[in-house]
């Protein structure tokens, strides 16, 4: 049975206020907590409008949604653009390890060899989308540098960019089309599932096998 909106909504507190400060500590507190709990609150009010108990936990449900609005919330303020690029990769990453959530499931690898295999794969694949993020929000950026970078910071910037646009070039189509439009063209995850034809999991899980092929080949570029 449904709970009433307000109910969810004053149990959807305390989930917003933890999301918020976990999010405020992994981005080294650049950001107020107080803010982010501004930016994830609208997203609160719709989620207890919204919410289907049938399909999740409610504290489950509420936490992924209200971290993804933060995140969003982070990347449309140019106030915050240095904690931006660092906002852009945890959601990136985030995203990755949401997609992966049915293979980590399918239960330990037989050997040793192959438990360091899928290890090295998920840390080059975590490693990847952060890379990933980063391009993505400092393009966004680009026009408006943040006076603490150094020229150092700008190159080597420069250069992991060029590194992984060339790497996206060579993805198969499919995933190239949807690395391409969710983060360099800034579209929705949602839409662009739905041009491509694709559930939403399902492009999840595709966005997924992107990013695990983009860390081999970020690997081999070194």
């Amino acid at each position: 049975m449904r709970a009433p909106e307000d109910q969810l909504i004053h149990e959807g507190l305390a989930v917003l206020h933890q999301t918020a400060r976990r999010i405020a500590r992994r981005l080294g507190r650049r950001i107020p907590v107080e803010d982010l709990i501004a930016l994830g609150h609208p997203a609160l009010i719709e989620i207890a409008r919204t919410y289907d108990p049938s399909r999740s936990t409610f504290g489950a449900y509420a936490a992924t949604k209200i971290r993804w609005a933060i995140f969003d919330g982070i990347r449309r303020e140019t106030r915050w653009r240095s904690a931006a690029a660092r906002a852009s990769a945890l959601a990136a990453s985030a995203r990755f390890a949401e997609g992966r959530g049915a293979d980590d499931d399918a239960g330990a690898p037989a050997t040793q060899e192959a438990y360091a295999a899928r290890l090295g794969g998920l840390l080059a694949g975590h490693a990847a989308a952060m890379a990933l993020g980063m391009v993505a929000a400092h393009g966004d950026v680009a026009t408006l540098p943040d006076a603490a970078d150094s020229p150092e910071e700008c190159a080597s910037r420069a250069q992991l960019a060029q590194v992984v646009r060339h790497a996206v070039r060579e993805l198969p189509e499919r995933e190239r089309a949807l690395v391409e439009r969710h983060y360099f063209d800034g579209e929705r995850f949602d839409q662009i599932a739905q041009d491509l034809g694709i559930s939403k999991s399902w492009a999840s899980r595709l966005h997924s096998q992107a990013i695990e092929r983009l860390g081999e080949l970020l690997r081999a570029a070194r």
